[in-house]
């Protein structure tokens, strides 16, 4: 007999664990669930679903993952963190009871760590030990594979309901009532304009065209913030970025990836024109194989997100995120076989999604969008997460 000394994935949580958790809860005033990337790597999505409806609390989702919890889902709130949504963030900063489901309670959700969700206890799942209590120390920390976890959490539930459920039931009304007020007050609403193309109008008409059923394959920078906060993801995998990773020519190659493994989806490639030009060998891929993506380059002549912090925190002294050249996308989806076109006039740019949906081969559409647009809400480098700019700053008359 042979040991051998290697890594032992515990699955299945710690009963006495799973049942104090199920206690705490019914004992909390303003329950909230925070799901990351965890559910949909641990194919417990319809689990989280089950759960959510049966404790009734809001939900966010992380940017890995988007999708665990259907975008139409009553419960669910949005993306939280540096990006997130003003109610998103706020309920964080006001929750008693944190429940963590597969996260690691990275930077870009917590903001500055130690103003994070002042007042709240953490349940904190995962299936890595390494992960509890790395950033956020865990109240009550259970190890275990989040698709196990959650169905014996929900039992445990339902067996101290009748004891326990309404015990603060009317808090958590007002709990309610309280988030939907915050949703009412900074909604999460495309920008448009008559007389140029808004990255956020952009995004809302391939949320349109998408219904929560396409596959986005995203790139890194603005456009995949505007894209995590204003497209719907109806199930779990149609959402790939690169994550924490931040890895710019990531989004071309994984649509590849995606399109080869779902030819029967619908699949966008959204990519900024820094990016693009990191993976533009990867269209003789795409044309070696007819595959139908719909490249979509978001293009605003600058590294956005660079340009974005330069101006906000660096007073706009722009360095190196100027990108004065740009290939003519007919002629360069042309050498390989397809089509290609520019569109700058917003009342074209609807159309043209539609042509490129409608297109049964590969479309490359560069869409020229506002060039010194910034990505709203945001959370300032070592802010708290209920420190955020709203809208620009405007102007100060002297």
């Amino acid at each position: 007999e042979i040991h051998l000394p290697g890594y032992r994935v515990f699955s299945e949580g710690h009963g006495g664990q799973i049942r104090r958790a199920a206690q705490m809860i019914w004992e909390a005033e303003r329950p909230f669930v925070y799901a990351g990337g965890g559910i949909i790597a641990g194919d417990a999505h319809d689990a989280l679903r089950e759960f959510v409806e049966t404790i009734d609390a809001p939900a966010v989702c992380t940017l890995m993952g988007l999708g665990a919890l259907p975008a139409e889902h009553p419960n669910f709130i949005s993306l939280p963190g540096m990006h997130g949504s003003y109610a998103a963030n706020m309920a964080f900063s006001h929750t008693d009871l944190i429940i963590a489901l597969g996260v690691r309670f990275d930077d870009r959700v917590t903001g500055r760590l130690a103003a994070f969700a002042p007042h709240a206890k953490v349940i904190h799942v995962d299936i890595d030990p390494a992960e509890i209590g790395k950033n956020r120390q865990a109240d009550l920390p259970i190890v275990g594979n989040v698709k196990r976890v959650i169905p014996k959490l929900i039992s445990e539930l339902h067996q101290l309901a009748p004891s326990l459920k309404q015990k603060n039931a009317a808090c958590r009304r007002s709990w309610w009532d309280q988030i939907e007020e915050w949703k009412r007050e900074h909604p999460l609403v495309p920008e448009t304009s008559d007389s140029e193309i808004k990255p956020q109008h952009l995004m809302a008409e391939i949320d349109r065209l998408s219904n929560g059923r396409a596959i986005v394959a995203s790139d890194v920078g603005q456009h995949q913030m505007w894209a995590a906060q204003l497209i719907r993801f109806s199930e779990p995998r149609l959402w790939i970025n690169s994550g924490g990773l931040g890895s710019m020519g990531f989004g071309l190659p994984a649509a590849i990836g995606a399109q080869f493994a779902r030819p029967d989806k619908l699949v966008f490639a959204i990519v900024g024109d820094g990016g693009f030009q990191m993976s533009i060998p990867e269209l003789a891929t795409i044309a070696n194989h007819a595959l139908p993506i719909k490249i979509i380059v978001m293009n605003n002549g600058y590294l956005g997100m660079v340009r974005q912090w330069q101006e906000l925190f660096y007073n706009n002294r722009l360095s190196q995120v100027e990108l004065s050249s740009f290939p003519d996308v007919e002629k360069l989806a042309g050498a390989y076989g397809f089509t290609g076109r520019t569109v700058e006039d917003v009342r074209e740019m609807p159309r043209a999604l539609e042509e490129a949906v409608k297109e049964p081969g590969p479309y490359l559409l560069n869409v020229r969008v506002s060039a010194l647009e910034n990505v709203f809400p945001m959370v300032p480098a070592g802010g708290a997460i209920n420190e955020m700019v709203l809208r620009p700053p405007q102007p100060v008359e002297v």
